[in-house]
Parts: C-alpha cells; structure tokens; sequence
C-alpha cells in the first residue's frame, strides 16, 4: 500500500478509458455519421420524386386524357436516370382512367418514394417511410383534340 506524505493511503483511480471511448463512440459517433450520411440520400428521392412527379402530370396534360400507362412510362424514365429501382417510385392520377381531360382544367400527379431509414454509401439502405411529392399541371385551354 502507498501512503502519502501523512501516511494516509492513497487511492489510484484506475479508469477504463479503452471502454469508455469505445462506448462514446458506438453510442455518440455513430448514430450521429449515419445520421450525417442518410441526409443527402432523403434530399435526393425528395427531389426526385418531384421531378418525376411533374414529369408524370405534364405527360398526362399533353396526351390530353388521362392515361396512366403514360404517367409511369414518365415516372419509370425518372426512376431509371436515377438509379433507382422500378417499385421505388409509385404514381397516381386525380383522374380516372380514360376520361378527356378538360380544356384549361388541371391534373395532379402523386409520386410517392420509398426513404431508406439509414442510406451507408457501398453497403445499402433499408426503407423505413415514404415521401410524396405532388404537382398540378395545367391542361392546355387552346389545344386540339381528337
């Protein structure tokens, strides 16, 4: 036993920092840089999903009936260029199928994308929610129909 100056003993505080700073890091730094890494993963399907969203509504507009073969045809171009797989993305019509859109009147396309929980670049994702993305696009009020 070590006695001090006074003859009291001393006390040595033996730590366990190896356990401490691995469990820091499992408990505070990792979560946080999956964190980190998952955000660009959601801004991107974010804005995916609106430009497939807007593709799919002007497809819709142009063709002058709603026809929604045509509108995943558009959302599958996006969804493709992207990278992403073909059920990533789902889209759907304010319209019924078949129907004549009306001159000057809208149509809205809904896209809604699958969103990885946690997105680890080389490793993967796993879905966790959905996200929607809507757009309303004009019908032309001038233009011929069949």
């Amino acid at each position: 036993m070590n006695l001090g100056a006074r003859g009291v003993p001393i006390q040595r505080d033996g730590g366990f920092a190896a356990i401490e700073l691995s469990a820091g890091v499992a408990l505070l730094l990792l979560p946080v840089a999956l964190l980190v890494l998952s955000l660009p993963e959601w801004s991107s399907r974010q804005g995916i999903a609106r430009l497939a969203a807007r593709d799919g509504a002007r497809a819709v507009a142009i063709a002058g009936g709603c026809d929604p073969g045509r509108a995943d045809r558009a959302v599958a171009a996006i969804a493709a260029g992207a990278g992403l797989p073909d059920d990533a993305l789902r889209v759907s019509l304010d319209c019924a199928a078949g129907d004549p859109l009306p001159r000057g009147g809208t149509v809205t396309a809904r896209v809604t994308v699958a969103m990885p929980a946690v997105a680890v670049p080389l490793i993967g994702s796993t879905p966790a929610w959905s996200w929607t993305a809507v757009h309303r696009e004009p019908v032309d009020p001038y233009g011929s129909r069949p």
